[in-house]
């Protein structure tokens, strides 16, 4: 009896022991030195109570994985795992630990595309909203793009595309800096991605919204000018008209004035392809840009350029598709008021653009 009295006793102090030091692991914060910092952690579909604890303690964010499982179970939180992205201090109690993943996690990051943006601007605004690396994101994009072309067996367009790697190579040597293959591709849209997600993952999303915004308009009817152009060419041509016209009701007339052009075998003449070109986007263009020896001076090369210069939201697509028929203007200069002045002569254009040089000398429109 008194050797069965000894042997509960002592279990009876080793259940406290464990006890007590199972609820001082629960409930205390351990200590923790200079080599441990915040992490991110992310929880799959899928994962089980006991995944995460072997996951915390691989990253030294736990010390004992067994006090999570089983205080979980205990707490009935076992089953209420959050799926997503959590931000975790280091030397939380596991208390904290189970009560952090069993609600939502990080909410995802709301990124605003405008339209209209180059690659370059688009990779570096993806880079400052989730740290992403800009040149990771192009490197994605540029692949994205040749795998959608080549899964939609378009020859017209795996052609176009084709074409463009050798002139890229000789545009990049000429301008001392590359053009990314995917411009025109990424779609500007707002989007909604995780704090930690994969360069290659955002990319593919913009490059499959464009290229479903692209078979929506290609499935729509098209005008007579617009229906020889192929897909990638139906980009370039709008990714012209977004850079030329912020106005909604101007965007089918400038691509009526382009496809006018096209018609009559002239030369395009569109300031936004030489800033592209010379990275002077926004910039006032001299007399000397113009005598650039770029594919994309359309200036002095006939035809579209031979790939986009930014990427066109959908109004631009659709203007590129459907122009005005009723629009036989040959020229357009801006009016100073933040729109453009259509003529259908080269007189009644010079008029126009003296009006303009006035307005901007009275100081009437402000100098660039």
């Amino acid at each position: 009896m008194r050797r069965a009295l000894v042997v509960a006793g002592c279990a009876l102090l080793l259940l406290s022991a464990v006890l007590g030091w199972s609820w001082q692991q629960w409930n205390q914060r351990w200590p923790v030195g200079p080599r441990y910092v915040s992490q991110r952690v992310r929880v799959h579909s899928g994962m089980s109570m006991a995944a995460l604890a072997d996951t915390l303690s691989a990253r030294g964010l736990l010390r004992h994985p067994s006090v999570l499982v089983v205080g979980a179970r205990l707490t009935g939180k076992s089953g209420r795992l959050q799926v997503g992205l959590f931000h975790v201090a280091p030397g939380l109690p596991v208390r904290d630990l189970v009560s952090l993943f069993t609600k939502p996690g990080l909410p995802p990051v709301r990124v605003t595309i405008p339209e209209g943006l180059d690659a370059g601007q688009t990779a570096r605004l993806l880079a400052g909203a989730l740290g992403l690396d800009p040149v990771s994101f192009l490197d994605a994009a540029n692949r994205a793009v040749g795998q959608s072309w080549r899964e939609r067996g378009d020859r017209a367009g795996m052609a176009a595309f084709a074409r463009l790697d050798s002139v890229l190579v000789v545009e990049a040597v000429r301008a001392g800096h590359t053009f990314p293959r995917c411009e025109g591709y990424l779609a500007p849209d707002t989007y909604f991605f995780d704090e930690d997600t994969d360069p290659g993952v955002a990319a593919e999303r913009l490059v499959s919204a464009q290229f479903a915004r692209l078979d929506e308009v290609l499935a729509g009817p098209r005008s007579p000018a617009a229906a020889g152009l192929s897909p990638h060419q139906l980009l370039t041509l709008a990714s012209i008209i977004e850079a030329e016209t912020g106005k909604p009701d101007e965007r089918a007339r400038v691509g009526a004035v382009y496809l006018n052009r096209l018609r009559l075998s002239w030369n395009l003449a569109a300031d936004p392809t030489v800033a592209y070109a010379l990275r002077k986007k926004g910039q006032r263009l001299l007399f000397r840009d113009l005598e650039s020896e770029s594919a994309w001076n359309t200036y002095r090369r006939a035809g579209l350029p031979p790939g986009p210069i930014g990427s066109p939201g959908l109004a631009s697509l659709q203007a590129a598709a459907r122009p005005d028929v009723a629009c036989r203007a040959m020229f357009f200069v801006a009016d100073g008021a933040g729109g453009h002045v259509f003529s259908l002569t080269a007189a009644e254009h010079e008029s126009a653009v003296q009006r303009y040089h006035a307005r901007r000398d009275a100081g009437a429109i402000p100098r660039r």
